[in-house]
Parts: C-alpha cells; structure tokens; sequence
C-alpha cells in the first residue's frame, strides 16, 4: 500500500503554501452558469477513515523529510535521493507538497478541499479537524471553503463545536451581494443568506473570507452589483474582501448567454470603476480588502476597510485619470502577467514595453481591444 492522499483541483491563491486535504469530492451544487471545473463530476462526501487515513500520509512524510534537517536547513541531496526513490508519481507529488507546506509554508496553515467542505456534518468535520490538530500539531491555521446558503443553515451551536476543533477560517465566494447578479449567474444563494450565513461565522470566532466579482452583473446590473455587495460587507463586515475580476470563460454557459446577447459585459475600466462604487459605499467596517489574484486590473488596491478608503478611492481615481492611451499600455501589459502597477512599467524589458505601445496604439476600435483582454485573461480562469 503506497502513502499518498488526495488531492483536489483548486484552493484559494491565499492558501497557495498550505497543505491541502481533500474532504469532499467536488461540488454540491454545480449550477454555476461561470464555472466549468466541476461539470463533468458528481459530489460525495468522503468518509472520516478515509481522511484520517490522508492525514496520516501527511503526517508520514512530513516525518520522513524531518530526518534530512539539519539545522535550520535540509540535506538537500538527501531529500532528492529519497524523493526518486519512491515508487510512484503520487508519492512523489504528495512529497513534495509536504515538503512545500514544511518550507515555503513554514508548516503554517491546511486548507480542507473541495468546493464546499462545510455542507459535512459538523460532528464529522470537527472529528477531522480534531484529528488533524493531534496529527499535525504544528498547523496553526485550518481553512475551508464554504457556500452562503450552506452557512447560513449551519447551527451557532456547530459552529462553536468547529470553532473549539480548530477551524480557523472560512472562505467563500459570496461572487455578488446582488440579488439580481445572484439569479443571473446560477448562484443558488441569495443576499440575506450571505448575511445571516456571514454573521453567524464572525459570531463563532472563525474568520470570514468573502470574494466579489466585479462584473458579473454585466452592464445592466453593475451599479447593482457594487451598490448591493457593500450592503452586505457592511452588514457582516468579513475579516477579507477578496476581489475577481468577472470573465466570461470561453465555453462556460454564461459565454452562451453572451453569445445570444442575454449578457453584456463590461469593459476592464467599467469592472474597475465598479470596483471604485463598492468600496465608496463601504461603511463602519474592520477588515482587509485584498486585490490577490492575477485577473485583477490593479494589483495594489489593499487595505483597511475602514482607515484607508480614502487612500484606496484616491489610488482608483490616479489610475482613472491617466491619459486613455497610458491607461491601455497598462492593462495590455498587466493582462499579458506584468505584476505592478502603472507606475513600475520601466521595469519592462525595452523591447517589450515598444510592442506594448505599439498595440495600444494600432488597436482603436473599443470592441476588438476588449476581446483581445479577454483573450488574455481567459488564462486565468
């Protein structure tokens, strides 16, 4: 019997150091009109013996690489041997993650995989997290990813038993406080589930974690999106706003519904200015606003929600208010993979910055500079 656990297909990029364990399968709900990664699978849940059995695994490894340290530091040709030396290639992809997780990680934090690992029973979740925190008790953070309508069924008194267990925090893709947005996308959950679900996670002590989507109302609903999405962060006041950027994915059915023209969406500069909306409409609220992925047009929009949006709207508007030429070289350069802002453009080698200008420049018309964006940032979805 070989030492391997599972592994799912996606975390959250703040969870990009974790150790993930996989306990559940896939997605309950997979109605998602934007997203396409788990159409062709169905949802199970899988049993406590098996993710005890993973964490053991982890637990297996994390062992067997600790003999190579010495120091602060590892034998590093004694690590490679006993890496190639392990018979498979899920042993040695379930190596390596641990070893990322020891080092990259600093052994800090596990992220519980798949879509919705909060619809388990909360006397088997908490006997997992449990389980983990005698097993690894170096982790000092267990995350999960959990949708608004599950939340908000979940009892106070199971989130104090998860709270007590070791959950620390909860991530989930609120996409839009809309109702309107909700509905058009194939969400499943409304506003005042994303409230009561919201508040319930704070009151337990367990950290929030939500995500926007600007754009996803398209052009009919944008002020909606943004007006309504502040109404519910101030009502639950999450300890992060995580924002991403709406794309339609080629192939995915809200690229249907574009194609018949149901949806329009918005251009790059409209997805930022509603981004602009929502944080003015930000009231009496504690935590972090995070632009944390690659798919966001401004990569330093961070901060307070409370002390620095001020510092935040004036950054938006110095963007907003650059020469529309100077503002197209940027987003070229930022959906090609430029990390930084307009300001850091200089650090781009010669020859790519004169194409950048070049393009910009050669492309007038408002539609084709749009889909070439998008081409761009498909990649990214």
């Amino acid at each position: 019997m070989t030492n391997v656990f599972e592994i799912g297909p996606i975390r959250p990029p703040s969870e990009a150091n974790s150790l993930l364990l996989r306990v559940t399968e896939n997605c309950p709900w997979n109605k998602c009109k934007f997203c396409m990664l788990y159409k062709e699978a169905s949802f199970h849940t899988r049993t406590v013996e098996e993710v005890k059995a993973d964490i053991d695994a982890m637990a297996y490894y994390r062992d067997r690489i600790l003999k190579h340290k010495d120091g602060d530091d590892f034998r590093r040709d004694a690590l490679l041997a006993e890496y190639h030396s392990l018979a498979t290639e899920e042993e040695r992809y379930c190596y390596q993650m641990v070893f990322h997780w020891m080092t990259e990680g600093q052994s800090h934090s596990i992220f519980l995989q798949d879509a919705n690992t909060m619809v388990l029973r909360a006397d088997r979740l908490a006997e997992i997290i449990s389980y983990i925190r005698v097993k690894l008790p170096e982790i000092k953070r267990v995350t999960s990813y959990g949708r608004a309508d599950t939340l908000s069924r979940i009892t106070k008194e199971d989130y104090q038993r998860l709270r007590k267990a070791g959950l620390d925090r909860i991530h989930s893709g609120f996409e839009s406080g809309s109702d309107k947005v909700l509905t058009l996308i194939g969400k499943g959950t409304t506003q005042q589930q994303q409230i009561d679900g919201g508040r319930k996670v704070r009151e337990a002590g367990i950290e929030l974690s939500i995500y926007f989507m600007p754009g996803a109302g398209g052009k009919e609903f944008s002020e909606d999106n943004a007006l309504e999405t502040a109404k519910v962060i101030c009502a639950v006041n999450p300890d992060f706003v995580r924002l991403r950027t709406f794309v339609v994915k080629n192939g995915s059915f809200m690229w249907d519904m574009k194609e018949k023209g149901e949806f329009v969406e918005c251009s790059d500069i409209e997805k930022l200015k509603e981004i602009r909306l929502m944080i003015s409409n930000i009231k009496n609220c504690t935590g972090t606003l995070a632009s944390d992925h690659i798919i966001n047009l401004l990569e330093r929009v961070n901060g307070n929600l409370g002390k620095d949006i001020p510092a935040l709207l004036e950054y938006i508007d110095e963007f907003l208010n650059l020469p529309p030429l100077v503002q197209k070289q940027y987003q070229l350069a930022r959906r090609m993979g430029f990390a930084g802002d307009w300001k850091d453009m200089n650090r781009l080698h010669p020859s790519d910055l004169s194409r950048i200008k070049q393009v910009s420049e050669s492309i007038t018309d408002a539609q084709e500079w749009e889909i070439m964006l998008n081409r761009y940032m498909d990649r990214y979805i």
